[in-house]
């Protein structure tokens, strides 16, 4: 099998022998060389006879756990960090935006990703994938020092210039997901579903730990007391931006040959991409959601904690429940599916509907603030928070099921460019969101509350969200229908 071969391919380039031939002597039983002639010609994997194993830290990054080599852990490191370029304000304790902070932010993600497709498609890709982690370092090198700004308008200004440096690196988060295991060559299914719910789920755990951290430094400023932000803040800062801007040397001088060929060109590129309906539709999808779901973010996450009955670590106990432990399970029992049904993630994911819209309208509107058949405060708050968080969980399903469904019908240079106009797609869709005014400082008419009457179900904007969201599977239904499952 293709997998094999590439086993195979990762032995002979790791090997020290010098010799023409690759033995499979003293392999133990089971092993990938088991049925083989005992001599492998080198010129079967198109090496050259003088060909030289790599050493150092290129030989290191090579090596695997599991199958997973080193270098894509790191590689996975710089998507999970791409979350959001909002959510560094939150280790000031800053949550929320001002529209102009909005649509600055907004406009240097949507230009660097421009930057970031102009660079993938001119130099190596070992650029790109290194250079995010020193603008990632530089975001949080400044955050070290904003508590020793002078000023308040000082300190806004350090927050604003490390945003837009976390912004520039996270706007190449498409690129990380697209690239990733380069030279493992086309893996089955089944490690694709592996590898991206593990990413996925990781990356939840990272937002919600911001956002907790957020939380407690606004809870803390609101009820009057005042904390020493400067060690605290310098003393997580300056290790975290070294560490990062060590993993961007590292990733530089250590990524394989894959990530080190300057790309070629490729007649009709983007003629070819935009007959691919999946593609067209995948960003109509990214507009819709962002235009009517983006303004909402930071009130629906921080309904997670906003309730005074439900202590911290109660919430962190259902965190670990949902992403931590029902995760794993759905994450082992999807890849074992997908080895045998290559298309049941996607179209599981996709027939979930508009898990976000349902996410959203429970935490921004009055429904989910108090369930009196719950019996008691505490139980309300911890049932509350529970639904939240499985409709999160949905939504994180839906979000790797999509990128599964791109990743069958693409090959990777096509799905890196349909990633990269989705953000640009997005951005722009997010400063609309904000300018129109529907929910940009409130749950507006597309969220209304029926806690107390069913008024809001008679406003118009309200039906119009909801079927934008609904149409979104079933384009997606369609065009998976009609695309060819995989590409050779």
């Amino acid at each position: 099998s293709e997998k094999q071969w590439f086993s195979r391919l990762h032995i002979a380039k790791m090997s020290r022998n010098n010799t023409p031939g690759v033995s499979k002597a003293g392999t133990p039983a089971g092993s990938i060389y088991e049925g083989i002639d005992s001599e492998e010609p080198m010129s079967q994997f198109l090496l050259p006879s003088n060909y030289k194993p790599p050493t150092g830290i290129r030989r290191i990054m090579m090596y695997k756990i599991g199958d997973w080599p080193l270098y894509s852990f790191l590689l996975a490191l710089g998507q999970i960090l791409a979350a959001n370029s909002y959510q560094i304000t939150l280790l000031t304790g800053q949550i929320g935006e001002t529209a102009t902070q909005l649509y600055v932010i907004a406009s240097i993600y949507l230009a660097t990703t421009l930057i970031w497709w102009y660079l993938f498609r001119r130099v190596a890709l070992r650029w790109v994938m290194s250079l995010p982690f020193l603008f990632y370092g530089a975001g949080f090198f400044l955050l070290a020092f904003v508590p020793y700004s002078a000023s308040v308008s000082t300190r806004g200004w350090v927050q604003h210039v490390a945003t837009a440096f976390y912004a520039i690196a996270s706007s190449a988060g498409s690129l990380y997901f697209s690239q990733n295991f380069g030279s493992t060559g086309s893996a089955p299914v089944r490690d694709w579903a592996f590898r991206a719910c593990a990413i996925q789920g990781t990356q939840q755990l990272y937002t919600v730990g911001l956002w907790a951290w957020g939380d407690k430094l606004t809870a803390s400023a609101a009820e009057g007391s005042t904390q020493n932000l400067g060690s605290a803040l310098t003393g997580l800062g300056i290790p975290i931006a070294l560490f990062l801007w060590a993993v961007g040397m590292i990733l530089f001088q250590g990524l394989p040959d894959f990530y080190r060929q300057t790309p070629g060109a490729t007649p009709d590129f983007y003629t070819a991409i935009l007959r691919r309906k999946v593609v067209l539709w995948f960003w109509i999808a990214v507009f819709i959601q962002n235009l009517f779901l983006s303004a909402p973010y930071g009130r629906n996450w921080s309904y997670l904690f906003a309730s005074k009955h439900v202590p911290g670590w109660a919430v962190f106990l259902l965190v670990l429940l949902f992403f931590v432990v029902f995760w794993a399970a759905i994450l082992w029992y999807f890849a074992l599916l997908s080895n045998t049904h290559s298309w049941f993630m996607p179209l599981f994911a996709v027939g979930l509907g508009a898990p976000r819209w349902c996410q959203i309208w429970w935490a921004t509107s009055n429904i989910g603030t108090y369930l009196p058949w719950a019996g008691s405060p505490l139980a309300s708050a911890v049932l509350g928070r529970s639904l939240w968080l499985y409709l999160g969980l949905l939504d994180t399903i839906q979000n790797v099921g999509i990128g599964m469904l791109l990743l069958q019908t693409m090959v990777r240079s096509h799905l890196s460019y349909a990633m990269t106009i989705g953000q640009v797609v997005g951005s722009v869709a997010t400063i609309i969101a904000r300018a129109d005014g529907l929910n940009s400082v409130g749950p507006g008419p597309t969220f209304p509350s029926i806690a107390g009457n069913l008024d809001g179900l008679g406003n118009a904007w309200f039906w119009i969200c909801l079927l934008a969201q609904l149409i979104i599977p079933v384009g997606y239904f369609v065009v998976f229908r009609k695309e060819q499952l995989s590409k050779p």
